[in-house]
């Protein structure tokens, strides 16, 4: 299984990108330590937020630094409800702008949502 750094050379993408006191996140999937999307959507929606927590991290966030998420959802709105609960236990008091949308499919076809989000920074 390719880590997430070979991903984001072969791909040629950053997991984030500052832009003055904005940083821009990739899109996150919720992937387990094999690489694998789980069958339980609830597990892949936790993973997939803890994947955003990660890059958050890394870039010096948290989940209250989010101004903007977009979730994209395969099969929306089916689980919503496990999508939420994953949403709420994330964000915390965070109250960022938020737009689901849902797709047909998404670029791992097994991954059920994929996050992206933008966050504000002073440096």
């Amino acid at each position: 299984m390719a880590s997430h750094g070979d991903w984001n050379e072969q791909f040629k993408y950053s997991d984030f990108r500052r832009a003055g006191d904005l940083v821009y996140f990739s899109g996150q999937v919720g992937l387990d330590e094999s690489g694998n999307s789980p069958t339980d959507p609830a597990e892949q929606y936790r993973l997939a937020f803890e994947s955003l927590a990660r890059v958050l991290h890394d870039a010096g966030c948290t989940p209250e630094d989010l101004v903007d998420l977009m979730s994209y959802h395969t099969g929306y709105p089916q689980h919503m409800e496990e999508f939420m609960a994953a949403k709420a236990a994330f964000q915390g008091d965070g109250r960022p702008t938020w737009t689901a949308v849902g797709v047909e499919r998404l670029g791992m076809p097994e991954t059920l949502v994929e996050l992206k989000a933008i966050a504000h920074k002073p440096r």
